[in-house]
């Protein structure tokens, strides 16, 4: 019988060993693809939420303006001090913005501008500034909450 020597043990394959290296190597990649994934998430998220709010923002507006002083249901101070018994304030404008705004929290939504320049007559500029905090949608990142912004200004026609 031949006898066995250490050396020829050295060419034999041994496929038990790449075991742990695929797993150390797995460990290593593994947190920094899902942070990487995790990120594109987040980042598609916010331009979601900013692209929402702007389109809320122009559908307040168009809403303003379609429904001026002449129209049977006015939003907006009236021309000359007249009173408008349908929507003074305003409330109908936010409402529909509030409505468009699909997926972003209507309790976070604010309105720091709204404004008829000089009134809701025709050929008045209407200007809408909409708020919201966007929050992360994926509470394992450690991101502060974030104020977006949506406006516009149309030209009042009805």
């Amino acid at each position: 019988m031949p006898s066995r020597s250490p050396r020829s043990d050295l060419h034999k394959p041994q496929r038990h060993l790449g075991r742990g290296q695929a797993l150390a190597e797995f460990a290593l990649i593994a947190p920094v693809f899902l942070l990487v994934t995790f990120a594109i998430i987040e980042f598609g998220w916010y331009v979601y939420s900013v692209q929402t709010l702007n389109e809320a923002a122009r559908e307040g507006a168009r809403y303003a303006i379609v429904h001026g002083s002449t129209s049977l249901c006015p939003s907006g101070p009236m021309p000359g001090g007249a009173q408008n018994w349908c929507d003074p304030t305003g409330a109908k404008v936010e409402a529909v913005v509030r409505n468009a705004a699909v997926g972003i929290p209507g309790a976070s939504i604010s309105f720091p501008t709204l404004t008829w320049n000089p009134n809701n007559g025709r050929g008045s500029v209407f200007s809408l500034v909409v708020q919201a905090t966007h929050q992360p949608l994926i509470p394992m990142v450690p991101l502060p909450p974030i104020t977006i912004e949506g406006a516009s200004s149309l030209v009042v026609q009805h």
